[in-house]
């Protein structure tokens, strides 16, 4: 085993499971962690993914520990047959089970609690590597485990995301916190979360001086998603000195209408709920097109009780008219998607559930149903608003149908955003129409 570490702590990601590779489950264990470990200054440098084969995993293992400091590795430590994580770990440290009392306690408590008997596979769960430090593991049965050789670290850790996630966040940062000191862990990190805008226009329009501001030893990164683009800047071997930190500040003031969050685990939504709860302000909504999705993701957010109202699903034109109050005769002459009925049922949703903001969605989401007038990906977004500033706006999106619906709540949220906040504009250079009244709808 190596034993000379370089001047930056370097990781790798090893994940385990034929589910992975066959397409039945979506890996998003190593870029949760690759992106968690970079937070704490620990930069991935490679990510590999193996069959639940012993000789596979072990062979994997050599390879990853010759090469980095720390090797994560998700998956295959559960109760089953096809679980063989820890049995390549006996083989590659040499080591041999022993039963952790700390362990066993808390699954027999697991299993007593929700009625059930602890079967024998249950309790072998708490036999861990006798050289192996025990992250445990509060939301399930399968501890982590954590190795130390001349400085390296290995950690093993289970692959269901929310007990991974809970273990590297409570157990395993912690200890690479302990071990290595803040100064051999010199990545410098700002991320900027950006919306409204797509990719190709941020950086050659509202950056558009970057190639001229960005300092040689600083990578920039765009990375582009449905509901925006998020902008990372990073210096490895930095120091906090002036040059990062005047070129994030140059960021912040250029694209500063685009930013909506310089955390990166926040989302547009949650920075929504963030902004109308400072602020004591309601939200109430009225989806059709993008059929619940906003609601969803409002009530993804802790606390977003306390500024969401409320939404209703329109689908149908009849619901329409009897939940939210959109007159029949509107339906009849502009047709569904609309700017009319977009700003009536954003009136309907707020005045009925009493909220001082109504947004509605109403649009063809594919991947069939449009017409030469209204392609597929026409969308109007209504919003209403008790201080009086009423409008619609119409986006032509894509074809995909849930791609759609991500982009009606980004275009939705950012609106909301720009008008809490005092943003001018709109995002994605929509087509606006304003209401001068809200006498768009059966006041009856």
């Amino acid at each position: 085993m190596p034993s000379a570490n370089p001047s930056i702590h370097a990781a790798a990601i090893l994940t385990v499971g034929n589910e992975l590779l066959n397409g039945d489950v979506v890996n998003t264990n190593s870029s949760w962690l690759g992106r968690t470990l970079r937070g704490v200054g620990v930069p991935c440098n490679t990510m590999l993914t193996v069959t639940d084969h012993l000789d596979r995993i072990v062979k994997a293992l050599e390879l990853l520990w010759a090469e980095h400091d720390l090797v994560i590795i998700s998956g295959g430590l559960g109760p089953t047959r096809d679980d063989v994580t820890k049995l390549a770990l006996l083989d590659f440290f040499n080591d041999t089970l022993v039963r952790d009392a700390a362990v066993m306690n808390h699954v027999s408590d697991y299993f007593l609690k929700r009625g059930r008997a602890v079967s024998e596979v249950n309790r072998a769960q708490a036999d861990v590597p006798s050289r192996a430090t025990v992250l445990f593991n509060d939301l399930g049965t399968a501890p982590g485990l954590l190795f130390e050789v001349d400085g390296r670290l290995m950690a093993a850790m289970p692959g269901v995301p929310y007990e991974l996630h809970h273990i590297t966040l409570k157990r395993l940062i912690p200890e690479l916190e302990k071990r290595w000191k803040k100064s051999e862990r010199r990545v410098l990190q700002h991320y900027f979360r950006t919306t409204g805008i797509g990719e190709s226009d941020l950086s050659d329009r509202a950056l558009a001086e970057l190639e001229n501001r960005i300092p040689p030893d600083v990578d920039i990164a765009f990375l582009p998603h449905p509901q925006g683009v998020d902008i990372r800047i990073s210096q490895v071997n930095g120091e906090s000195d002036d040059t990062f930190v005047r070129f994030a500040d140059w960021i912040r003031y250029t694209a500063g209408v685009f930013i909506y969050s310089e955390d990166y685990r926040q989302s547009l939504a949650a920075r929504v709920v963030e902004l109308l709860t400072e602020r004591s302000q309601t939200l109430a909504l009225a989806e059709s097109c993008s059929g619940g999705y906003l609601a969803d993701a409002l009530t993804d957010v802790p606390g977003s009780s306390r500024c969401f109202a409320g939404g209703v699903v329109a689908y149908s034109n009849e619901v329409k008219a009897r939940q939210l109050g959109v007159d029949p005769a509107i339906l009849e002459k502009h047709g569904a998607v609309s700017a009319p009925v977009a700003l009536a049922m954003a009136q309907g949703a707020a005045e009925r559930l009493g909220a001082d903001y109504g947004i509605s969605t109403t649009g063809i989401a594919g991947p069939s149903g449009g017409t030469p007038e209204k392609p597929v990906g026409t969308v109007w977004i209504g919003f209403w608003s008790a201080g009086g500033a009423h409008h619609a706006c119409r986006f032509h999106f894509t074809t995909e149908r849930l791609v759609n619906k991500e982009r009606s709540h980004a275009a939705a949220m950012d609106l909301l955003r720009r008008h809490v906040t005092d943003v001018p504009g709109f995002p994605y250079h929509p087509e606006v129409v304003h209401a001068a009244d809200s006498k768009t709808r059966n006041p009856g």
